[in-house]
C-alpha cells in the first residue's frame, strides 16, 4: 500500500557544487532507505521541496532520480510522485550493493552471516558430498583456468564462478532445507560481490590467493574431514576481512 502523505522528515543534507551531484543526492537516499527512514511505499518529497533541501538545480535533481530508479531503489508514478520501490531478490541484490558504497562497515555484517552459512555447509558437505558432488566442486578449477587465474576478481565472469562455487557447496550438504536457506541467503549476499570484487582486485595476487583458498575447501571435503573444511572456509573469510580493511583504511 503505497503512502500518499508526503514524508515530513527525511532529514536531507544540502549538497556541495561538485560534479558528483546526482550520486550524492542518491547516496543520501540509499542511507536512508538502508536506515529504514525510508521504507518500502513510502513516497518521496516533492521535486520542490527536494531542490530546496538538497539546494540542487531540478537538472541535478532528475539526475539523481534516474540513478535511482535504473538501480530498483524508486520507480515513478507519474503525476503522484516517486515512490520507494518494493523489495524482491534482484532488487535486494543491487541494495544492498549501494548500501555498502555509502556505508562499507556493513560488509562485516555480510561476512558474519557467511562465516555461520558458508563455514557449516563445508562441516556438512564433508560429511554428506557424493562423488559428483565432489566433481561439481572440482570443476571450479577447469572454470578458473578458461577466464584466467588473474580475472577470477576483475571479471563478471569470475564473480559468477565465485558464486555458483557456493551453490554448488550448498548442494553438498545434501540437506534440502539447509541448501534452499543457504541459496535464499546467497542471492540476497550476491550483491555484496561487486563491492567486494572491486576493492580487492588490485590486491597483489588476489586470484591466486582465491584460488587456492577454495583448493583447500574442495581438498577437506574430498578428505571427508568436517572441521578442516569448515576452517578452510573461516580462513577464507578471514582473509578477506584482513583484506578489505587494509583496503578501505
Amino acid at each position: 500500500m503505497k503512502h500518499e502523505n508526503t514524508l515530513p522528515d527525511i532529514s536531507l543534507n544540502r549538497i556541495q557544487k561538485t560534479p558528483d551531484i546526482p550520486n550524492l543526492v542518491a547516496g543520501q537516499i540509499i542511507e536512508r532507505i538502508a536506515r529504514g527512514i525510508l521504507k518500502p511505499g513510502d513516497k518521496l518529497p516533492s521535486e520542490f521541496e527536494m531542490t530546496k533541501s538538497f539546494g540542487i538545480s531540478r537538472l541535478s535533481l532528475r539526475e539523481a532520480m534516474k540513478l535511482l530508479e535504473a538501480k530498483g531503489y524508486i520507480e515513478s508514478q507519474g503525476r503522484r510522485g516517486k515512490f520507494v520501490q518494493d523489495s524482491s531478490e534482484h532488487k535486494l541484490e543491487t541494495r544492498i550493493e549501494g548500501i555498502l558504497n555509502v556505508d562499507h562497515k556493513k560488509i562485516w555484517e555480510l561476512l558474519a552471516v557467511r562465516r555461520i552459512v558458508d563455514s557449516e555447509a563445508a562441516r556438512m558437505a564433508a560429511e554428506k558430498a557424493t562423488k559428483t558432488q565432489i566433481a561439481n566442486l572440482k570443476n571450479f578449477h577447469a572454470e578458473v583456468d578458461k577466464i584466467g587465474i588473474d580475472n577470477l576478481l576483475n571479471m563478471r565472469e569470475g564473480g559468477k564462478l565465485y558464486a555458483r562455487f557456493y551453490s554448488d557447496l550448498a548442494d553438498a550438504t545434501n540437506n534440502t532445507i539447509y541448501a534452499q536457506l543457504m541459496k535464499t541467503i546467497s542471492s540476497i549476499l550476491r550483491g555484496a560481490l561487486p563491492y567486494s570484487r572491486d576493492k580487492l582486485q588490485d590486491v597483489k595476487d588476489v586470484g591466486r590467493i582465491f584460488y587456492d583458498h577454495h583448493s583447500r575447501i574442495i581438498e577437506t571435503i574430498e578428505n571427508k574431514d568436517p572441521e578442516a573444511a569448515k576452517k578452510a572456509v573461516l580462513d577464507h573469510l578471514d582473509w578477506i576481512e584482513r583484506a578489505l580493511k587494509k583496503v578501505l583504511d
